[in-house]
């Protein structure tokens, strides 16, 4: 009896969690085939879509963390193979995800994308086996003892990539704040060395410098802040994509264009509809037999 109430309650669970998860993969769709692509130089604040290809920020290149394969973003799992009498499985030893940002360009502008708390989908997913923790030379290569199996997730330069996901804009501050906030900083240094700032520009010759004189120092100052302005140029806007708060959101990086994308969801979604209702059926069938 004990064994016919837990093997019901599990063709419940399976039954309940695969609608739950059929239901969700059709709303990602839905929401994929809704939102139009966006461009970056002119997307509105909020949630966007758009379509580019990858590039590298100013960091360095990651390493992926088992092939160190120079990438953008990369993602592994280690299992071990563990037997216990009939029962074998893989168990999960070890995993890992980058969070460091990457751009994508659509040929408007960049935009930072922010990979932490993403669902993320890549092509180049790779798994393979080995004798060792961790991947050497001999992976691959079955000798008797314990066995691993290690699959590794990249996102490299020039892939071709899909987000969905909160859109925001940061302005640069203004020319002449910027501008003024140099100059402080000029008068700061200048003011560390007061007897050199004296003979620069005493003019009376008394050793102080008075408030006429001192107009002449904020002077100088705003000419030298406004010669480093010019020579650094302007400053861009920076645009950032993230994970959006709202549930109704996902944060989705890909490297697929969004029509197969949204296929994928919804054959996922069939999938998991079809486990509801066979779970939903065997459920049915056990409470009549009883």
């Amino acid at each position: 009896m004990e064994t016919d109430y837990f093997a019901l309650a599990i063709c419940a669970l399976i039954s309940l969690v695969s609608a739950v998860g059929s239901i969700s993969r059709l709303k990602t769709a839905r929401v994929i085939e809704d939102t139009p692509t966006s461009k970056i130089r002119s997307a509105h604040q909020g949630y966007v879509e758009l379509v580019g290809f990858a590039k590298a920020g100013p960091e360095q290149l990651l390493l992926s963390g088992l092939s160190q394969t120079p990438c953008l973003w990369y993602r592994y799992k280690i299992e071990r193979y563990e037997s216990s009498g009939k029962n074998s499985s893989w168990r999960s030893i070890e995993s890992k995800t980058s969070e460091q940002a990457f751009i994508i360009n659509d040929g408007s502008g960049d935009c930072y994308v922010m990979p932490n708390r993403a669902e993320v989908s890549t092509i180049r997913k790779r798994s393979w086996q080995g004798n060792s923790r961790h991947p050497s030379k001999t992976s691959g290569i079955r000798l008797f003892g314990q066995r691993y199996r290690y699959t590794e997730e990249l996102l490299c330069a020039d892939d071709l990539l899909y987000v969905i996901g909160l859109f925001e804009t940061r302005h640069p501050p203004s020319p002449t704040a910027v501008r003024d906030a140099e100059m402080t900083k000029i008068l700061t240094e200048w003011k560390q060395d007061y007897d050199k700032l004296t003979d620069r520009f005493d003019r009376n010759g008394d050793g102080e410098i008075d408030l006429q004189e001192w107009e002449l120092v904020r002077a100088e100052a705003l000419r030298k802040a406004e010669r480093q302005q010019r020579a650094a140029g302007p400053i861009n806007p920076v645009h950032t994509i993230s994970y959006s708060p709202s549930r109704r959101q996902p944060y989705i990086i890909a490297s697929s264009e969004p029509e197969s994308l949204s296929r994928r969801y919804r054959w996922q979604a069939l999938a998991l509809l079809l486990v509801s209702v066979i779970s939903a059926s065997i459920l049915i069938w056990m409470l009549r037999s009883h």
